[in-house]
């Protein structure tokens, strides 16, 4: 017989063949994607029985644990428990309602405050009970992850109630801005007063505010307001206040006891004093004291004397004009009197008329370069003082003379009133007559307005009330 090839013939080794790549990655492929749907299943179905375990044993007729309105936690309590929870809640945070940070502490039951506890129990309950098994698969897997679910509480609060307390409380904070400003003290001293910023209450947005305060049941409401800075700091206040005395002048208060007299100087003085001029600011005495009540007094009037309301206001001016002459400003408008006066130099007077027919003023310009302040008052030794307060001293000395030139039965009596200015190294800077006066003989006073009088203390037209030291 043939001897067969061992390698060869039906009883031969038989060679396999090999998958090929492609072959393999496809079935790979189906592999995983048995393995997926498996685990799919798998997660389902313990989702699945989490939720019905969840609900069928752990909470059963309560809400679900990871549910919360704000800081209370709602998880595992019935709707009762849970509405008696957020109800001490709230009452804690919306008893005491804080504005402003301090600003007003008002009770819930002043703003009517509100809250519909139900509405928001009822809607913690329905999590996981609520929409299809995706719905209630979503709220199982949202409460048991991240932050949990979250129900808002609904808190409200009475619009005319609210308002109105809203309202009452601007009026408490509203103010106006104030400027800084100097101010005189009881002891004569030249103080700033400071500044004030004004503040205004919106008390639309304030209600505003509250709303959103109340969404998320808190009890601190921001104030809603405005803030309006003052025109002039206190610091520019007191870089600029007139301390320095640059001119002053004295006549006797007390030497006519009238008491019309006498009231009316105090009222215009009072009119006048602590009166501020910016530089370059003129005074006007009329706008200052025309407006006043006065009483009735002695008066020049008609050629002769009368009883008018008014009477004693030129001793005012006078004084004033004399004190701003000292101080070396510029005198806009000066009038002279019908007759002399007792109490002043011929000359140094000023008449003011507050009258619609031709009324006659006292003014003053403020040359200097800073704010000056106008002050007068009657002091402790009854004279009637009249000052200028400037920033600065200027340096210059001012020497007043009046001269009676002339004296005519028909013509009047005539005088002459100079001003000499000279600066700080005595250096003549003007050097004059500021004024010709022509003055008519005193009229007889009538009987029925005679009193007793004293000789006033600048009789005899000597000058001793300039106290500023200047003159010779």
């Amino acid at each position: 017989m043939k001897e067969l090839d061992k390698m060869t013939g039906p009883y031969g080794p038989r060679r396999h063949r090999r998958d090929t790549p492609k072959a393999n990655k496809e079935r790979r492929a189906v592999w995983r994607r048995r393995r997926l749907a498996a685990l799919a299943v798998t997660v389902g179905a313990l989702l699945v029985g989490g939720l019905a375990f969840d609900y069928g044993v752990v909470h059963g007729d309560t809400i679900r644990r990871g549910v919360h309105s704000g800081e209370v936690d709602l998880g595992g309590m019935t709707r009762g428990e849970a509405a008696e929870a957020l109800s001490q809640h709230v009452s804690g945070k919306l008893g005491e309602i804080d504005v402003g940070d301090g600003a007003a502490l008002f009770t819930g039951e002043e703003l009517g405050v509100q809250v519909d506890a139900d509405s928001a129990v009822g809607e913690a309950y329905a999590v996981g009970r609520r929409g299809g098994v995706f719905q209630r698969l979503s709220d199982f897997a949202g409460s048991y992850l991240g932050d949990g679910v979250a129900v808002t509480a609904v808190a409200t609060y009475d619009e005319a109630a609210a308002r109105k307390a809203i309202e009452g409380l601007a009026g408490e904070l509203d103010v106006e801005p104030k400027d800084a400003a100097p101010v005189v003290t009881e002891t004569g001293d030249v103080e700033v007063e400071d500044a004030v910023e004004g503040r205004s209450v919106d008390v639309d947005a304030t209600l505003e505010n509250l709303g959103r305060s109340l969404e998320g049941l808190s009890g601190d409401v921001a104030l809603a307001e405005e803030r309006t800075e003052p025109s002039v700091s206190t610091e520019e206040a007191r870089a600029s206040a007139p301390t320095v005395l640059l001119g002053e002048y004295k006549t006797d208060y007390a030497w006519d006891p009238d008491e019309g007299r006498q009231a009316n100087l105090r009222m215009a003085s009072e009119a006048v004093d602590n009166t501020m001029l910016a530089p370059g600011e003129e005074f006007s005495f009329t706008e200052q004291a025309g407006s006043l009540d006065y009483e009735a007094a002695k008066v020049f009037s008609g050629g002769g004397v009368s009883s008018e309301e008014g009477g004693g206001l030129c001793q005012v001016s006078s004084t004033l004009f004399m004190a701003a002459n000292y101080a070396g400003l510029e005198i806009t408008e000066r009038h002279q009197h019908y007759a002399e006066l007792p109490y002043i130099t011929p000359g140094f007077d000023a008449t003011v008329w507050f009258g619609e027919w031709q009324p006659l003023d006292m003014k003053f310009k403020n040359t200097t370069d800073g704010n000056i302040l106008v002050r007068e008052f009657v002091d402790e030794d009854g004279y009637l003082t009249a000052q200028i307060l400037g920033q600065e001293e200027t340096g210059r000395k001012v020497v007043m003379s009046a001269e009676k030139v002339k004296q005519s039965p028909t013509e009047g009596i005539e005088w002459v009133t100079y001003k000499k200015v000279t600066d700080e190294n005595g250096e003549v800077l003007s050097d004059g007559v500021i004024a010709e006066s022509t003055y008519s003989f005193n009229p007889p006073v009538p009987e029925d307005m005679k009193h007793e009088t004293n000789e006033p203390r600048t009789s005899g037209w000597l000058d001793p009330s300039n106290t500023t030291g200047w003159a010779d």
